[in-house]
């Protein structure tokens, strides 16, 4: 066994110019014996030294023992050569093996004035186990236990996707910064001429070519990026000294980076080379417990986002606990999709149309047409003898806003009829006792005249008048509940009364001509008959859906009259019935007798000589110098086609309507008329009885 030597039990041996090996145990002592060499007067030559400065390539043990070779004998003194352990740990097994013959070869001849200092860790002995290199101080062991460093570690890349800034760019620089003696640590050689891996290195220098394993070590890119895209955001990285978390938020504007607007974003950006990396990006920011980063966790791509996040992802979590934040978030996105989703929340209602309302609510919460089909679909099938049902709130501030009772109607009597009468309209349905109830129904003697009201209101010259055609009383709480949504100063509100026969020929209003808003806002009117789209038959559902839509033109008509105006009064023609459109249906009202053609369903003019029978109201127009009967409740006249709706007829919600004045400025007060809130369930709740 070789025999090992304190550094003080060895300083007297140092003298000998023949060439040695110094096989120390730790750096510690490696240093002090470099620190007594140079003291004696002996120059130190590292390995690096011997390695050329341009070379892409590690030289083999061959040309560097040549350079050093060199470079010993111009000394022309004792060399101390550093460094080897570096240059040995960048070798493999068979190369290592190499140096050390190469190095026995020179110790063995003992013609070169040279110490090579090695590790214990990395010399072998088995070349020296001959006792004359150890009786010679050819090998000399020096120090104490062996030291226990771990292993370093070594990855060679090309500066095309990595900027060297602290990092060797030459294999000579590697070696430099190594050091000494025995080492430890990562390291990083970034090589300009870096043309292939290099065979006969270590196992743990890692030589990254591949894109997307350098793209996986350097950059932290776990994405499966296609290679185009992987190397344009490498060399954008590099470029910029950028890491790509922070590339990729510039491109994409990091305000967008969000759970509301990056799916938009991404809808905007599908072109780009780049956009598997802004999924990436957002993998990696969002929220975990995010809607968008349960749908970002499947398998993404350009086409399929939207159905991903639109419609599958929610399927799939209908009834996660977290389901009303997810819909929530959900529904935020969507809006600012905009018609982008509308064809993918089709299919999501058609898919959920058969769960729970429990389980779907919180879920049509985008406020598309279609959404709100649905609710009121699924609402006409609740129980509404207490109004909309608490699921339901928030979700569609407009039919929210129509079963109001909040708002009553001068009149008990009128505030529990208009309510009834809206949640049945609703629900589709009318009982035999509503259509008793709206057949005895009497105009109540207080209730005012429209034309005298407006004939009041038209005095004041900065008064303008918006007329909504068909917009009768049933959505008197409606306007009112927009206005207190929006802020908007209601500065007086009635129902009133129209002329019989209660249709537009006979209710002309008296207005200043240049004082009236232009058009006339006939949708409602045309709904009422026609539907939400002509010529198709819609659903009860779609057309209450368009109907209380076209009160979003309305509102934004009054606000734009109050631009020019200091007030807009609203009101209408006339009211409209599509109970007595459903009570005929299901046969609860009765066609009445009548000689020849009537005029209308709901009114005809007057027999001569024949009393009125009680199924009509009487009512005798001046102008025309005319009686008319006009029909009572929900019965008809015979006559060919069909509606949705009525009007024409003596049913209070043909002949209510409002009288609202909007005047400008924040509201301070209560309207003048009708503020006081209805008392809940003034009529016997059997007359809601579905």
């Amino acid at each position: 066994m070789s025999r090992t030597y304190t550094l003080n039990e060895y300083y007297p041996y140092t003298d000998s110019v023949a060439a040695r090996a110094e096989v120390y145990s730790d750096n510690a002592t490696a240093a002090a014996l470099l620190a007594y060499h140079k003291q004696k007067g002996a120059v130190e030559i590292p390995v690096w030294e011997c390695v050329g400065v341009d070379t892409p390539i590690l030289p083999m043990p061959r040309t560097v023992m040549d350079a050093m070779d060199e470079r010993i004998r111009a000394a022309n003194k004792r060399v101390i050569i550093t460094g080897v352990d570096a240059y040995l740990s960048l070798l493999n097994e068979q190369n290592i093996e190499a140096f050390m013959v190469a190095l026995h070869g020179r110790i063995d001849k003992g013609t070169l004035n040279a110490v090579y200092m090695i590790s214990e860790t990395r010399f072998s002995g088995a070349l020296f186990s001959n006792p004359k290199f150890e009786n010679s101080f050819m090998v000399v062991h020096i120090g104490g236990d062996r030291q226990h460093l771990s292993q370093p570690a070594f990855t060679v890349v090309s500066d095309k996707y990595v900027r060297s800034e602290n990092n060797p760019t030459s294999w000579r620089d590697l070696l430099k910064m190594i050091g000494q003696y025995e080492a430890t640590g990562s390291y990083t050689l970034v090589l300009s001429k870096y043309a292939g891996k290099q065979a006969g290195l270590s196992g743990s220098v890692s030589q990254l070519r591949d894109i997307a394993e350098i793209a996986g070590w350097y950059y932290g890119i776990s994405v499966n990026l296609p290679e185009n895209a992987l190397e344009m955001l490498m060399e954008k990285c590099k470029e910029g000294n950028h890491s790509p978390l922070e590339y990729l938020k510039a491109q994409v504007d990091e305000n967008h980076v969000n759970t509301r607007l990056a799916v938009k974003r991404l809808f905007d950006l599908r072109n780009d080379e780049l956009w598997d990396a802004y999924v990436w990006l957002l993998q990696k920011t969002i929220d975990k417990r995010s809607y968008l980063s349960q749908v970002l966790a499947a398998a993404i791509n350009k086409d399929n986002l939207l159905r991903k996040y639109v419609f599958e992802a929610a399927i799939s979590l209908l009834n996660d606990r977290n389901a009303a934040d997810f819909a929530a978030e959900r529904a935020a996105a969507i809006k600012e999709l905009g018609a982008f989703a509308d064809a993918l929340i089709v299919e999501f209602i058609g898919n959920i149309k058969e769960r729970s309302d429990e389980e779907a609510a919180c879920w049509l919460n985008c406020g598309t047409e279609a959404e709100r089909v649905e609710i009121i679909r699924r609402v006409s099938q609740s129980n509404l003898t207490i109004g909309l049902p608490q699921l339901w709130n928030g979700l569609y501030p407009l039919l929210e806003d129509y079963l109001s009772d909040i708002y009553d109607y001068s009149s008990e009597y009128l505030t529990a009829y208009f309510r009834d009468y809206r949640r049945f309209k609703v629900a589709n349905t009318v009982t035999e006792s509503f259509v008793k109830r709206a057949f005895d129904a009497a105009l109540p003697a207080d209730i005012v005249s429209r034309d005298s009201v407006l004939q009041e209101l038209s005095a004041n010259k900065g008064a303008a008048l918006l007329v909504v055609d068909g917009m009768g009383a049933e959505y008197y709480p409606l306007v009112r509940a927009m206005a207190k949504r929006r802020g908007m100063n209601i500065a007086s509100a009635t129902v009133a009364a129209v002329r019989l026969p209660s249709s537009t020929q006979f209710n002309r209003l008296q207005w200043d001509a240049d004082r009236i808003l232009t058009p006339e806002i006939h949708e409602i009117d045309n709904i009422s008959h026609n539907g939400a789209v002509e010529y198709e038959r819609c659903p009860f559902e779609q057309n209450i859906t368009a109907a209380l839509a076209a009160f979003e033109t309305i509102i934004n008509r009054i606000a734009n009259g109050l631009v020019n105006y200091e007030c807009v009064v609203v009101t209408a023609d006339h009211g409209s019935s599509r109970l007595a459109v459903i009570a005929h249906d299901k046969g609860l009202d009765k066609d009445l007798p009548w000689n020849g053609a009537p005029l209308d369903w709901r009114y005809a003019i007057a027999p001569p000589k024949t009393e009125c029978p009680p199924e009509f109201e009487p009512y005798y127009d001046e102008q025309k110098n005319t009686t008319y009967w006009v029909v009572r409740g929900y019965n008809r006249l015979p006559k060919k086609g069909g509606k949705l709706s009525v009007h024409g007829g003596a049913a209070l919600e043909e002949r209510l309507v409002p009288v609202i004045v909007f005047s400008k400025g924040k509201p301070e007060t209560e309207p003048e008329q009708l503020d006081k809130q209805t008392v809940p369930q003034l009529v016997e709740k059997e007359d809601f009885n579905i």
